[in-house]
């Protein structure tokens, strides 16, 4: 791990030969790369539509089968599968896949999770990125994305090139960092998104663009 996002090889690989994979565009729009995300509160759809704007690509958004929050967390936390339903893009088409989803409670979202494991092989590289309640201090404690980010890599290998964590404290004023009610009430939004997380969904779309 480095700093609070993992760098896996095969874009530390690429990092010292940029432009060795160029990508093609169809019109302004980067047609090979897809975003694709599930959201609760809206913090990560927020997150995927910026990304999705400044890379001018496809976005789509997975759709749980059981889409009653409850539900998902409960099978989150069994680590059952609660279903989703078939994406409408073919994921094959795309050099490039852009995951985007919550960590809660230091656990990989059902929806997040059956996504990986139903389209694993259609899956060419995957970039991830969270809109999460862990902070960077606290990544790889028991409830940290630290943990996230490991498990994926183990799972998908040399797929997974990028993860980057854009945690909610990011946008929370210093003497609310312990106020668990104001963290949970926070979302993402044109007001808050600024400074820090501003800057590191910036790097994240330059990582992609590798």
């Amino acid at each position: 791990m480095t700093g609070n996002y993992l760098l896996f090889p095969s874009e530390r690989n690429r990092e010292g030969n940029q432009g060795a994979m160029p990508h093609t565009s169809k019109g302004n729009c980067m047609s090979t790369i897809l975003v694709v995300y599930y959201s609760n509160t809206g913090s990560n759809k927020y997150v995927a539509e910026r990304i999705a704007h400044d890379l001018e690509c496809d976005i789509e958004r997975i759709r749980p089968r059981l889409p009653a929050f409850p539900m998902i967390l409960m099978s989150s936390f069994l680590k059952i599968s609660a279903g989703i339903k078939p994406l409408q893009h073919n994921l094959a088409d795309y050099e490039k896949v852009i995951l985007c989803g919550p960590v809660a409670a230091g656990q990989f979202l059902a929806p997040l999770r059956d996504f990986v494991k139903k389209y694993r092989q259609r899956i060419n590289k995957l970039y991830f990125a969270t809109n999460c309640g862990s902070s960077d201090k606290h990544k790889d404690g028991k409830f940290g994305y630290g943990k996230i980010f490991t498990a994926l890599e183990q799972e998908l290998g040399d797929k997974l090139v990028f993860a980057r964590a854009f945690p909610i404290a990011l946008v929370i004023p210093q003497d609310k960092q312990d106020d668990a009610d104001y963290v949970m009430k926070t979302r993402l939004s044109d007001e808050n998104f600024k400074g820090e997380i501003a800057e590191r969904l910036d790097g994240f779309v330059a990582k992609v663009k590798l």
